[in-house]
């Protein structure tokens, strides 16, 4: 059973509840000296709506406690939700939410994915700035801060939203602290993370109610991601340097891009190293077979893509370091530049997809990534698709 039909259901249960009361309260007029006939039979008896009453309001509650969530009559008629975020923090939330802050351009993103961003009322700084793909929607009085660590709690307050969502990096406890004694919730989704793409479609969507398009949008993704692996599976893997924008930036287990560069079916040569910094001669005693980078640091994350020449200037430069041209990648001219903008869209899964197409071509011909990347603009982002946020380019078909 869904939750928009136990919702159905609840809001037939109380209409009937209510109905039964107003029947017993015309009784006791009757019984009290009405004329007779002054109030009609009814069409079902009470003690038959009093029993469908109970039947079905116990069967939607155990159906929603057997769906992680719970939905209670509150004052007023209000229903209310308790979600778990992903910290593992029970949260009492209305049911859906209406009025939300954001915090973290990957939270928002899944919003605007599953059709919930007319919920959003304020949003921090590096999301507000972002204009061109968000459409100039936020205005600067609905900034909250700065970044999910740096917010304006007065800001919070005045915009009077049910709920902050931010990431698990950011000022969550501080958060709760300033904002619970006016009755607002803090929410932790890490949507960031690659590995909890499923699970922030998810909590998204409850905390919205928008549960049937956070499932689509979860197995457009996890279903592609899965014949990856099956496609993959018993393939010796490609050893693969991965460059975060500054030279030496690389990830290892436990950072953002970690997962990124898993699913793609890639070895990732610093997989054992205890610093996300590197120096460049260990990347050359490495020898990896592929480079992959993200963009520059001097080329801004937009969604509008560095030039041809922001491109061949990042390329030049990769084979410009002392040694790297005696790199396997760069001899063979194995080299995959994402823009900031493109890599990261669904929790860097887009990323995902363009590195195994790049590592794997020939194993995965039903994997097209530019038309994922097209789908996730048009679709999901309710922008146009524009072209050339990687280098080499990807056509539809590839």
């Amino acid at each position: 059973m869904s939750k928009k039909l136990i919702r159905s259901i609840m809001a037939v249960v109380l209409a009937a509840s209510l109905l039964a009361g107003c029947k017993g309260s015309a009784g006791a007029s009757s019984s009290s000296g009405a004329s007779e006939g002054s109030v009609s039979d009814p069409l079902v008896s009470e003690d038959v709506l009093s029993d469908a009453s109970k039947d079905v309001s116990s069967d939607a509650f155990a159906e929603a406690d057997s769906l992680g969530e719970t939905v209670e009559s509150q004052e007023g008629g209000d229903l209310m939700q308790v979600v778990t975020d992903s910290i593992g923090r029970e949260v009492k939330l209305p049911d859906p939410v209406t009025k939300a802050v954001v915090a973290n351009a990957y939270n928002t993103e899944i919003i605007n994915a599953i059709d919930a961003l007319d919920c959003v009322i304020g949003v921090d700084y590096n999301i507000y700035q972002d204009k061109e793909s968000k459409k100039n929607r936020y205005t600067e009085d609905m900034v909250i801060g700065k970044s999910q660590k740096d917010l304006n709690y007065e800001k919070i307050v005045e915009l009077a939203p049910e709920v902050l969502i931010l990431t698990g990096n950011g000022t969550w406890e501080e958060a709760q602290r300033q904002l619970e004694p006016f009755g607002i919730q803090v929410v932790v989704c890490d949507a960031y993370y690659t590995d909890r793409f499923g699970q922030s479609c998810d909590l998204l969507g409850q905390i919205f109610g928008k549960e049937e398009e956070a499932e689509e949008l979860k197995h457009y993704f996890m279903d592609k991601l899965d014949y990856i692996r099956r496609q993959l599976k018993d393939v010796e893997k490609k050893q693969v340097y991965f460059e975060y924008r500054r030279e030496g930036n690389t990830t290892i287990p436990g950072n953002f891009f970690y997962y990124m560069v898993e699913y793609s079916g890639a070895d990732n040569v610093f997989k054992d190293s205890a610093n996300v910094e590197v120096e460049s001669e260990a990347v050359v005693a490495k020898n990896p077979q592929y480079i992959v980078k993200v963009s520059a640091p001097d080329v801004y994350s937009s969604y509008y893509p560095p030039s041809p020449a922001d491109h061949q200037a990042i390329k030049e430069e990769l084979g410009a370091r002392p040694g790297w041209d005696e790199i396997d990648a760069i001899k063979n001219d194995r080299v995959l530049l994402l823009s900031h903008y493109v890599h990261g869209g669904a929790s860097k899964l887009v990323g995902t997809m363009y590195v195994a197409k790049f590592l794997y071509p020939e194993l995965l011909p039903d994997l097209h990534p530019e038309q994922v990347f097209r789908d996730w603009l048009e679709k999901y982002q309710k922008l146009e698709y524009i072209e050339g946020h990687t280098y080499p380019a990807y056509r539809f078909e590839d």
